[in-house]
């Protein structure tokens, strides 16, 4: 419909996730600060979470929810963005197409963990408390058929292979009606420690 109106050049396909300020900043934090490149790799960095979480239900969205679930709404969109972001190596520059490049080898380079009964998962959210209120299950909210199976939580583990990252595992995953969540980085410890704490 929209080539109908507009020339194919004219028309421009963006993830809206990636106009996010914080989004927007990993770029800065990982290409603009030197002191993390030596250490940004599986050597250093324990493991990856990404996580997208609302803490709110689904209240209203039935009609859009009911039949995506969280993998299709934000996993495979949002969350490999947020992964290629993380992991890719340096571009060129960031014109477009040297991103988009980047990402593409380490998207590319991106495959599922075996077995996958281990490493995926999917949930619903059930009635409970949220911020002093309560809140109803997933099945309970207006437009949901009582026997839906669509998840608002799903996690999949996934293996980089790259230099950087070879090895290693990153996890992604969506939560709905959850107390918190962020993006978090876990770094190693060092197998020496000269500098320990000490009791107050």
């Amino acid at each position: 419909m929209v080539n109908s109106v507009f020339p194919e050049e004219s028309v421009f396909r963006i993830d809206h996730y990636l106009g996010k300020e914080t989004v927007q900043n990993i770029l800065a934090l990982r290409f603009a600060n030197q002191l993390f490149d030596p250490i940004w790799n599986a050597h250093y960095v324990d493991h990856v979470q990404i996580t997208m979480a609302e803490d709110i239900g689904l209240g209203g969205r039935a009609g859009y929810y009911d039949g995506i679930g969280a993998a299709r709404d934000v996993i495979q969109n949002h969350l490999m963005q947020l992964l290629a972001l993380t992991a890719m190596e340096e571009p060129v520059s960031f014109q477009p197409s040297e991103l988009q490049a980047e990402k593409i080898k380490v998207l590319s380079a991106t495959q599922l963990t075996e077995p996958l009964d281990e490493t995926t998962c999917r949930g619903q959210y059930t009635a409970g408390w949220q911020g002093g209120e309560h809140v109803v299950g997933l099945l309970d909210e207006e437009g949901f058929a009582k026997d839906s199976t669509t998840e608002t939580f799903a996690a999949i583990t996934l293996e980089v292979d790259t230099r950087r990252w070879a090895g290693y595992r990153f996890t992604c995953g969506r939560e709905n009606a959850w107390a918190a969540g962020s993006p978090r980085s876990h770094w190693s410890s060092s197998e020496h420690r000269i500098c320990r704490s000490t009791p107050p």
